[in-house]
């Protein structure tokens, strides 16, 4: 009797986790820790890190840990993802060595005038020396971003 293998349809993967979300760049000098306290004291996102959302890439028999942090819009039904693209000499996202942080936003309450007020407000945030919309059908390793 053959063993039933079952393969993981990435592409679905993708598509799936990645229906209704925004992403955004953040180019700042400042720790992720640093970072999210000066969203929420500017911005009022109270971001919090989120230890099982950690993402963990293995490369060269080294593993690197991507922190990932986390804040939850109940009333919108929206949640919002900051994460650390570098670790180490590491990339989470290679093809964007120039952004520091992700700004993930998964749901279906932001529009595209929403995404683009919250860019121009994280132009004047004190810590933030720039911000891009990202377009994610350009983004080569956006599995990595899954969690």
């Amino acid at each position: 009797m053959s063993a039933l293998k079952l393969k993981l349809d990435q592409d679905q993967l993708v598509e799936d986790f990645f229906e209704s979300t925004h992403l955004m760049g953040i180019v700042s000098s400042a720790r992720d820790y640093q970072l999210s306290w000066q969203l929420n004291r500017q911005l009022h996102y109270p971001f919090r890190v989120n230890n099982s959302l950690e993402i963990k890439l293995t490369k060269h028999q080294r593993s690197f840990f991507f922190t990932v942090y986390e804040f939850q819009e109940p009333t919108k039904s929206v949640s919002h993802y900051l994460y650390n693209n570098h670790c180490k000499a590491e990339f989470l996202l290679p093809e964007l060595k120039n952004i520091d942080y992700l700004w993930l936003i998964k749901g279906d309450y932001y529009g595209p005038q929403d995404v683009k007020k919250l860019t121009e407000a994280l132009r004047h945030v004190e810590l933030v020396q720039l911000v891009s919309l990202l377009d994610l059908r350009e983004i080569k390793n956006k599995v990595n971003l899954i969690f």
